[in-house]
């Protein structure tokens, strides 16, 4: 979590570890339910992941994209260039718009013809 420390405009290492601590009440962070990198990942449905480049979380992300693609998981991840911690949810912006657009394509491309 240092290696965008300069680039990410919204978290910290340290706003992130008082988040972990607040959600994990005590809990082991390596537990499944905590950390999907701790989990068995064999079997879930298909997975989007959208990071952008500029946030501290996005080799988080990478390692859950190559974790879920040895575990035969059909994954698919975006990252965003430049872009913040959830870009896809900064309605009105083109990035967001891109990212839902991804979303859409990514869904009907699995959901099968509509009817």
């Amino acid at each position: 979590m240092t290696e965008r420390i300069d680039d990410d405009p919204s978290l910290t290492p340290g706003m992130l570890s008082d988040l972990a601590g607040a959600y994990l009440a005590g809990a082991d962070p390596r537990t499944p339910l905590a950390s999907p990198l701790s989990a068995r990942l064999d079997g879930l449905p298909p997975l989007l992941i959208q990071a952008g480049t500029a946030e501290l979380l996005l080799s988080d992300s990478e390692d859950l994209a190559k974790a879920a693609a040895a575990a035969g998981v059909d994954v698919t991840l975006h990252a965003g260039e430049g872009l913040p911690h959830v870009y896809p949810a900064m309605l009105g912006t083109p990035e967001a718009a891109r990212a839902t657009g991804q979303a859409g394509a990514f869904l009907r491309a699995r959901a099968g013809p509509a009817g």
